[in-house]
């Protein structure tokens, strides 16, 4: 066995891939079941699942790539929310594998580039982990993997390879994917290796991939019916949601804008130093051109889930930048490094683990309403909670009248009743298409026999919801009853 395990290349990364996996699974599994993000996209993609077709019936506003391999996924290993967290599990782990495979391409100590992803993984608990598979992670492990391959300087056909990349990404989520090819973009101009009319060049090429690939992407769309509504969802809201769903979070403000100009004035500064060789040079020009774009991905909504993603490849060019000038000193607290490793490997553990426990706890118990058949296994929900949900979905599954949740929280009476309402799932601004609220409202005006159900609980704090067509509704409707936390318009 011994020999074996002598024999496999990259142990270390081996390490890595299971240890994040493990750190991950308690944390994501352990989770209870609330009309968030993660239910939201879980959605859409169990509609998908279910025979809905994505824009035609779907107020998705971000580009499909995702959605398609998450309903490619339920297809193969089960619709539910458990194999949807462990789906997001394994991204994460792939996502911090290549983090740090890109230390290591740095030439960044093993030992040092653990520590930075422990660091990076501590820092994420209570933002990215916890948002559940989502587009914005997928988007961001395709940047990481496209910044690894320019590291590497392995590629003869760079352009196309990162051509490519961009449309993937862009394809995943569309701004995340006009970032990367500013980057890129702002490398090819950075970069010394290259004449000028050679990095026109590069560029034009480059360019032409993106164009050519969209292209194709556009005539699938034409053959699929599908062109409009794409355009219409995730395009046509993009100035509503901008404008709409401004939310700060100070906090986050103050740590993202504090990193980014420290990233600036170190990469600007470190840049003019003699000493550097040409690589290490080209490795610095490379991740501060790709983290000047990235930060946009905070705007509008600036939270910590929006502004760890937008500095994240500003940590790695930082990380590296402090140890070129530190590197003498790392060799004499390596032990030093060893040791803080292992404190926070065991403790990463022992919190996962704990998660895990409760987790596993609450699914063999009398307490889990789910069965694997069920979409919602794998989730954590009170007697209580689960309760009011079953009446809310027998009053809805036994009206004679089409009754429309008019909430975020659609989304827990919807998909156990694999209905779907189109835009009323997710009355977002920003969600409803070009038409935006006005849209909404004259597809109100235009529905007979129907019942909206208003949530006029005291945690209703979503504020991307649309105040506005719910206002309308309470006053061109009249309130005829009220079950839970609902009233009943009609």
């Amino acid at each position: 066995m011994k020999s074996i395990i002598s024999k496999i290349k990259n142990k270390d990364e081996i390490f890595v891939f299971i240890l994040m996996m493990i750190i991950s699974i308690g944390i994501t599994l352990n989770l209870k079941i609330t009309a968030g993000d993660e239910i939201w996209n879980f959605q859409n993609i169990y509609k998908m699942y279910n025979g809905f077709k994505i824009y035609e019936d779907i107020n998705v506003i971000t580009t499909p790539l995702f959605f398609i391999c998450a309903k490619t996924i339920f297809h193969l290993f089960g619709a539910n929310l458990f194999i949807f967290r462990i789906s997001h599990c394994i991204l994460m782990a792939i996502l911090f594998l290549f983090t740090y495979k890109i230390l290591k391409k740095l030439k960044i100590t093993r030992t040092l580039s653990l520590l930075v992803i422990l660091l990076i993984s501590v820092q994420n608990f209570f933002a990215i982990i916890r948002t559940g598979f989502n587009y914005n992670n997928l988007a961001i492990l395709i940047t990481i993997i496209g910044i690894y391959l320019l590291v590497q300087n392995k590629s003869k056909k760079t352009w196309f390879i990162q051509g490519i990349l961009s449309i993937l990404i862009f394809l995943i989520k569309q701004n995340i994917g006009v970032f990367y090819a500013m980057g890129y973009i702002i490398f090819v101009m950075m970069s010394k290796n290259l004449e000028k009319n050679k990095k026109i060049k590069e560029i034009l090429k480059f360019v032409s991939v993106i164009i050519l690939s969209f292209i194709i992407f556009i005539i699938f769309l034409i053959i699929d019916n599908n062109l409009y509504q794409f355009l219409n969802y995730t395009f046509g809201g993009m100035f509503e949601f901008a404008n709409k769903n401004i939310a700060f979070d100070v906090n986050c403000i103050i740590f993202v804008l504090a990193l980014a100009i420290i990233n600036i004035i170190l990469s600007v500064n470190y840049l003019k130093n003699k000493n550097l060789v040409e690589r290490e040079q080209e490795n610095i020009r490379i991740l501060f051109a790709f983290s000047l774009p990235l930060l946009l991905i905070c705007y509008p909504i600036f939270n910590w889930n929006h502004g760890l993603l937008a500095i994240y490849i500003c940590i790695i060019n930082l990380v590296y930048i402090v140890y070129n000038i530190f590197k003498n000193f790392e060799k004499k607290i390596v032990n030093r490094i060893k040791i803080l490793n292992s404190v926070f490997i065991v403790l990463l553990i022992i919190f996962s683990v704990y998660n895990m426990y409760n987790w596993i706890s609450y699914i063999i118990s009398d307490k889990n309403m789910y069965s694997w058949e069920d979409p919602f296994f794998g989730g954590i929900i009170s007697k209580e909670e689960y309760g009011k949900n079953e009446k809310i979905i027998k009053y809805i599954k036994q009206s004679n009248k089409n009754v429309i949740v008019f909430s975020n929280k659609a989304a827990l009476y919807m998909i156990p009743l694999k209905r779907n309402n189109g835009d009323f799932d997710l009355p977002f601004n920003g969600n409803l298409g070009i038409k935006g609220e006005f849209g909404l409202m004259d597809k109100i005006k235009n529905m007979t026999n129907v019942q909206f159900l208003i949530y006029v609980g005291d945690d209703e704090e979503n504020y991307q919801e649309t105040e506005k067509v719910k206002d309308y509704i309470k006053n061109v409707k009249k309130c005829v009853g009220k079950i839970e936390s609902f009233d009943i318009y009609e």
